[in-house]
């Protein structure tokens, strides 16, 4: 549904959604078999207009022809939420979608993306590399971070995912826990200095033997991330920085090549 100013409700019908679907799987068969990783642009519009009208029927009416089309949850998770999460900004900024239709659309995103992590979090063994994932406080992209760590626990990775904590949890939380690393998600230069201080945290709970590492839409700006927040690297490659912490631990640790792959499966505001 559309806001009053926008016009009206833009919502499709199970029926029309599916038929928009049937036709895109149909090219998508066609061609050969499995789609290939790129998201369909068909395909991802009429997920954001299921995700976007509010009735979760209209997404679950979806999934037959996903599957016949042989788009997985892998496939959603690293490709196609992530378009459609970036179809979301764009109509939003470009007058074409509402406020509520975005944030239902989002929070739909995030519910499926949690609903499928669920399945991913018992994959780790008890020896495996732990990352702790951060998003600061009064940052805004939490899906972004969401599927990051949905796709490193993939890699059989222990992930503990926090979203706003206060800086005395997150001292008490390294303090008594070991993770091989953490990494901090910042959307713009105006939340480094609030990256600083949790970087400090962490090495003040660490007594400065965890590795941390700055990533997202920060690095795309011509700033000094390293200089600014005191971490250890700056970057959004999950693979450098469990690298780079093993380097730093003098151990070895095998991380799969091209774990990152798009947008979508880096630490990346989105």
């Amino acid at each position: 549904m559309r806001d009053s100013q926008h016009g009206g409700p833009i919502g499709r019908s199970t029926d029309d959604l599916s038929a928009l679907a049937r036709t895109v799987v149909a090219r998508l068969v066609a061609r050969g078999g499995r789609v290939s990783r790129a998201a369909d642009p068909d395909l991802v519009e009429a997920i954001t207009r299921a995700v976007g009208a509010g009735d979760p029927a209209l997404f679950d009416a979806l999934r037959p022809d996903l599957r016949r089309a042989r788009i997985g949850d892998i496939d959603l998770v690293d490709s196609y939420f992530p378009a459609v999460a970036r179809q979301l900004g764009c109509d939003w900024a470009e007058d074409r979608a509402g406020w509520a239709e975005v944030t239902i659309g989002m929070a739909r995103l995030q519910s499926l993306v949690h609903q499928i992590g669920l399945d991913w979090d018992g994959s780790t063994s008890a020896d495996a590399e732990s990352v702790l994932v951060i998003l600061p406080d009064g940052e805004q992209h939490s899906f972004g971070v969401q599927v990051l760590a949905g796709q490193l626990r993939r890699q059989g990775l222990a992930v503990h995912l926090q979203i706003g904590p206060r800086p005395a949890d997150l001292r008490r939380l390294v303090q008594d826990r070991h993770y091989d690393c953490a990494l901090i998600s910042v959307g713009s230069e105006d939340r480094l200095d609030p990256a600083r201080k949790l970087v400090k945290t962490l090495k003040d709970g660490s007594e400065g033997r965890l590795w941390v590492a700055v990533g997202g839409a920060v690095l795309d700006r011509e700033v000094d991330v390293l200089g600014l927040t005191g971490a250890d690297m700056a970057t959004n490659d999950p693979s450098e920085v469990l690298g780079g912490a093993a380097l730093a631990a003098g151990r070895q640790v095998q991380v799969q090549a091209g774990m990152v792959e798009a947008t979508g499966s880096r630490l990346a505001a989105l």
